[in-house]
C-alpha cells in the first residue's frame, strides 16, 4: 500500500525514511512517479524540480508531473527540496549553503540540499552519479542509452563541496549561465532560479577604485606611491599604488569601503588590494616596514589590517580580502593578519606544465614555501590560479595534467576558494570545452577530476574521433616534459615546447580525427578542437624565405593556404580573442598580409646575409652568420608579426607603438631606410657592412625634427638575439658590459632586473655582449658611449632570447636639428675577457 504524499506530510513526527532495498528499480516504474515540491520552496528548488523533469524527459521521453504536496497522487514520489524531503526524515543538517543529499529506493527518490543552491546541485549530482548523465558543453548533454540502463540502483549520497568559491573562468560559462549552474560554478548564474551567486567576491585589484588618482592626485599626490623619487600619478595596471603609511589614505579607503558595504550589506568579503603593477611605495616610512619585514607585503598588510579594524564594528561578519600577488606574495616576518582579513595567493610565476607541489619543478618551489607559511597565519586562504596562455588563447598549452594535483594540493593547504583564470574574455580558445569540463569538475570534487575526465570528455564528445585526439594530448604533455620546458601563463610557442615538427604532428592527429568523424556534428566538434593545431603551425613558422623582393612565412608546401584556412576556421567556430588583449579580428588583420608576403631588401657579403622589412618599422627578419650557418636574431617560438629584431622605438617624442613605414634604397654594402612620422620628424636608418672590417654590421640612424616647436627625443634600440639556450645558468649564458674591462652583469638576473643591473646605466665603456659557453658563440655590440644614456639587458631564458638594448641620450631638438646615434654588431667565437 502506498501512502498519499499529503498524508505523509501530516505524519512527519512518526515517519522515518523508507527502508532501502538492494533490488534494482526499473526506469519504467519511475516513469509513473510524481515530482513533489513544497509550497515554501525557493525559486532554486522549484527550478530544481523543473530541471529534473527536463532531464528525465530528455533521457526517457517521459514527462513527469510536478505537483504540490496537497495535490500529489498516491504512488511513487520524487521529493525535491528541504520541505518535501522532510516528509521522509531527510534533513539538511550539516549541508551549509551548497551541500546536497539524495536517497533513492523502490518507492521514492528524495533530493535535498542547503539553501540557496544545494537542492539544484543535488539534482545534477543525482543525474551524473545514478543515471550517468554528463554535462559536456552548453549544447551537449550526454545520456547513456536507455536500453543499456533499464534499471537504477538504490543509492544514498551526501556531499558538501570543499571550496565555497568556485570559478572556472571561461567565457562559455558567462555566456551560458544555465550551463554554469549545471557545472556547479557558483560565481556566474545570478538568477534566483539558479540559486544566485555566492556572496563572496573575487579578491581583486582595487586600489585604483578606492583611491583613484583622477580624484585625489592633483591635490594630494602624497597619497600615492613614491617611485624613483617621484609620486607618479599615471601607471599601467590600473593606476599608481598607494602610500600605505599615510593615515589620510587609510581614511579615504575606509570611507570608500563603508560606502560600498552599506549599499551591499550581504557581502561576506570585500577587496582592499594592490593594483596590477609592482611600483609600490618607496617612501621612508613604507620602506622601513618593508625592510624590517623582508617583503613589500609588510607595508600592504599593515595597511589592510588598519582598514579591516575600522570596518569591523559596523560589519563584523565581512572580511577584508587582499591579494598575495607578485611582490606581495612573500609573507611578512612578524606582522600577522587580523582575524577578519583573508588572502588570495596568485601563482602567476609558476610553471603550468608541472604540479605546483612537484619537488622537481624549480619554478614552483617558492610558491609552495610561501603557501606553507601563509597557512600558518590564516585559515581563510583563496587561490588565483592560471589555466591558459594569456598571450595565445588558441595555442596548444600543456597544462591539463597539472589541474588535478594542483587542486588537491590547494585543498590540503587551508584553501577555501578557487579562481581558475582562463580565457574568460574570449570564446573558443584552445580546447576550451574540454578544459572547462575538467576544471569545473575538479574544483567541484577534487577526488573525481583530472585525466579521467579528459578521457571521458573526449570519448563522449568526439566519439570515434577521440583516439587520435587523446594521442595528441598525451604527446603534447610528454613532449613538453621531455624537452624540460617550464611554461608560465604567457608562454611563446618555444616556451611550451612547440616547434614546427610538433605542430605538423598535431595537424596529422587532427586530420585522422576528422577522417573518423561519423557525422557533421562530430566533425564540427573536431574542427573546433583542431584550431590549436593550425595556430601551432602558424606560430612555429616564424622563419621566412626571401624571393623576388619579398619575404614569406616558411610554411610547409602542403599547408600553403594555412593563414586563410586558420582565419576561416576560427570565424566559423566563434573565436573572439587570440590573447587577453587582442581581438581575433584585429589579429586576422595583422596576419592576412603574410600570405602575400612583405616587401623586403636583402644584402650580403661573405660573412653576413641580412634581410630587412622596410614597411614593418625596418625590422630585420634574418641576420645570418654564414661561416656558422647561425641566424643570430630572434624569431624562434614567436609569431612572425610579434618579433621585433633591430627595431628602434620612441621613448620621448613619440610612442613605442607609433611605427614607421620606410622606403628603402639598396646599395652594394648597405640599405638606406627613410621614413617620417607625419610632420614631426624624419628618420634615416642605414644598415650595412663595415668597409674596413666586413665581419661587422653597422647600424646608424639620424632623426631630424621638423616641427616648428622644439621637442625632446629619446629612442630605444631593440636588438633581439637568439641565445640558443633555455638555461637560466648565468655561467652558461653570460651577459657582459664594458666598464674599463668586461664585467658580468646577469648574475641572478630575472628577465630585466638583477643585483648588477645598475652597472648597465653607469658603465663607462662602449661595448655590450653576451656569450653562450655551451655553443661557443656570442654577439658584441660596440657603440659611442657619449651618444647613449644607458644599456639595458632583457634575458628571457625560456624563450632563448637575449636583448642587448640601448637608450639614446635625451636631446631637445629645434626644427632642422638632428639626433645621431648608432652601433656595430660583431660575431664572437670566444668569450669576452
Amino acid at each position: 500500500m502506498r501512502i498519499p504524499f499529503a498524508l505523509l506530510m501530516l505524519s512527519i513526527a512518526t515517519c522515518i525514511t523508507h527502508p532501502a532495498t538492494s533490488a534494482p528499480i526499473p526506469v519504467a516504474e519511475i516513469n509513473t512517479w510524481t515530482i513533489v515540491v513544497a509550497e515554501d520552496a525557493t525559486p532554486s528548488e522549484r527550478f530544481a524540480a523543473e530541471e529534473f523533469q527536463t532531464l528525465w524527459e530528455t533521457w526517457t521521453s517521459m514527462v513527469l508531473t510536478i505537483a504540490r504536496p496537497a495535490d500529489a497522487p498516491a504512488g511513487g514520489v520524487i521529493a525535491v527540496g528541504p520541505g518535501a524531503a522532510a516528509a521522509f526524515g531527510l534533513s539538511n543538517d550539516g549541508l551549509g549553503d551548497e551541500g546536497l543529499r539524495y536517497d533513492l529506493d523502490a518507492e521514492r527518490l528524495v533530493i535535498t540540499g542547503g539553501r540557496p543552491r544545494g537542492t539544484l546541485y543535488g539534482v545534477y549530482e543525482f543525474f551524473e552519479r545514478v543515471v550517468g548523465t554528463r554535462f559536456l558543453t552548453h549544447d551537449h548533454t550526454w545520456f547513456p542509452a536507455l536500453s543499456d540502463t533499464p534499471n537504477l540502483k538504490p543509492a544514498t549520497y551526501d556531499y558538501v563541496p570543499p571550496f565555497t568559491f568556485r570559478w572556472s573562468y571561461y567565457a562559455e560559462n558567462s555566456a551560458h549561465p544555465a550551463f554554469a549552474a549545471r557545472k556547479r560554478i557558483n560565481t556566474i548564474p545570478k538568477d534566483e532560479k539558479f540559486g544566485g551567486v555566492t556572496p563572496q567576491n573575487l579578491i581583486n585589484h582595487s586600489f585604483h577604485r578606492l583611491c583613484p588618482a583622477s580624484k585625489y592626485g592633483e591635490e594630494h599626490p602624497e597619497y600615492f606611491a613614491l617611485v624613483d623619487g617621484e609620486r607618479k600619478l599615471e601607471m599601467h595596471g590600473g593606476g599608481p599604488e598607494l602610500c600605505l603609511t599615510n593615515p589620510d589614505v587609510v581614511d579615504v579607503v575606509v570611507e570608500a569601503v563603508l560606502k560600498d558595504l552599506r549599499a551591499q550589506p550581504h557581502l561576506r568579503n570585500y577587496s582592499v588590494s594592490q593594483n596590477d603593477n609592482d611600483s609600490y611605495c618607496r617612501c621612508d616610512n613604507c620602506m622601513a616596514i618593508i625592510e624590517r619585514e623582508g617583503t613589500p607585503m609588510g607595508a600592504y598588510l599593515t595597511f589592510v589590517n588598519a582598514v579591516a579594524e575600522r570596518i569591523e564594528p559596523e560589519f563584523p561578519n565581512t572580511t577584508i580580502g587582499t591579494l598575495a600577488y607578485w611582490h606581495t606574495r612573500k609573507p611578512p616576518k612578524t606582522i600577522r593578519p587580523r582575524h577578519n582579513v583573508q588572502f588570495q595567493l596568485c601563482s602567476i610565476e609558476c610553471c603550468t606544465l608541472h604540479a605546483i607541489n612537484d619537488p622537481d619543478c624549480p619554478k614552483n618551489r617558492a610558491f609552495c614555501d610561501d603557501l606553507a607559511t601563509w597557512k600558518t597565519l590564516s585559515d581563510d586562504i583563496w587561490i588565483w590560479n592560471y589555466n591558459t596562455n594569456f598571450a595565445n588563447y588558441d595555442l596548444p598549452f600543456p597544462s591539463l595534467r597539472s589541474i588535478e594535483p594542483n587542486v588537491k594540493y590547494f585543498l590540503n593547504n587551508n584553501v577555501h576558494g578557487l579562481f581558475m583564470q582562463a580565457n574568460g574574455n574570449g570564446m573558443s580558445g584552445e580546447m576550451s570545452d574540454l578544459r572547462n569540463y575538467v576544471l569545473s569538475h575538479t574544483i567541484w570534487n577534487p577526488q573525481e577530476g583530472g585525466w579521467d575526465r579528459v578521457e571521458e570528455f573526449c570519448r563522449l564528445h568526439y566519439g570515434p574521433s577521440a583516439k587520435p585526439i587523446l594521442k595528441y594530448l598525451n604527446y603534447l604533455h610528454d613532449m613538453a616534459d621531455k624537452k624540460g620546458v617550464h611554461p608560465e601563463c604567457f608562454p611563446t610557442a618555444l616556451e611550451s615546447g612547440l616547434d614546427q615538427n610538433v605542430a605538423l604532428k598535431a595537424m596529422a592527429w587532427f586530420e585522422k580525427a576528422m577522417d573518423r568523424a561519423p557525422d557533421d556534428v562530430v566533425r564540427n566538434r573536431v574542427e573546433k578542437a583542431s584550431l590549436c593545431a593550425y595556430k601551432a603551425l602558424l606560430a612555429t613558422s616564424g622563419s621566412t624565405r626571401y624571393s623576388d623582393g619579398k619575404c614569406y612565412l616558411d610554411i610547409p608546401e602542403e599547408y600553403a593556404t594555412l593563414i586563410d584556412d586558420y582565419i576561416a576556421l576560427a570565424r566559423k567556430h566563434g573565436l573572439t580573442r587570440t590573447s587577453e588583449h587582442l581581438a581575433a579580428e584585429d589579429f586576422f588583420t595583422e596576419i592576412k598580409g603574410m600570405s602575400a608576403g612583405f616587401p623586403a631588401v636583402q644584402i650580403e657579403n661573405d660573412i653576413w646575409r641580412i634581410t630587412v622589412l622596410p614597411e614593418e618599422n625596418g625590422k630585420l627578419t634574418e641576420m645570418l652568420h654564414k661561416p656558422t650557418g647561425r641566424d643570430v636574431i630572434f624569431p624562434r617560438g614567436r609569431m612572425f608579426n610579434r618579433h621585433r629584431a633591430m627595431e628602434e622605438w620612441g621613448v620621448l617624442g613619440f610612442e613605442p607603438k607609433e611605427l614607421l613605414t620606410f622606403t628603402a634604397e639598396r646599395a652594394e654594402n648597405e640599405v638606406v631606410l627613410r621614413g617620417a612620422l607625419d610632420d614631426r620628424f624624419t628618420l634615416e636608418r642605414r644598415i650595412g657592412f663595415d668597409s674596413l672590417d666586413p665581419t661587422r654590421v653597422v647600424f646608424s640612424s639620424k632623426l631630424t625634427h621638423r616641427g616648428a616647436t622644439p621637442k625632446t627625443y629619446q629612442l630605444w634600440i631593440h636588438p633581439e638575439y637568439d641565445a640558443d639556450s633555455i638555461s637560466d645558468d648565468d655561467d652558461r649564458l653570460t651577459a657582459y658590459i664594458d666598464d674599463g674591462g668586461w664585467k658580468k652583469v646577469n648574475n641572478d638576473f630575472e628577465i630585466d632586473r638583477g643585483p648588477d643591473a645598475g652597472l648597465l646605466r653607469t658603465a663607462t665603456g662602449n661595448q655590450f655582449a653576451f656569450y653562450n659557453h655551451d655553443q661557443d658563440f656570442g654577439i658584441v655590440q660596440i657603440y659611442d658611449r657619449s651618444a647613449m644614456e644607458r644599456a639595458n639587458l632583457f634575458w628571457h631564458p625560456s624563450r632563448s632570447q637575449v636583448n642587448l638594448e640601448l637608450y639614446t641620450q635625451v636631446k631637445e631638438l629645434k626644427s632642422g636639428e638632428s639626433l645621431d646615434y648608432g652601433y656595430t654588431v660583431a660575431f664572437l667565437e670566444t668569450a669576452p675577457k
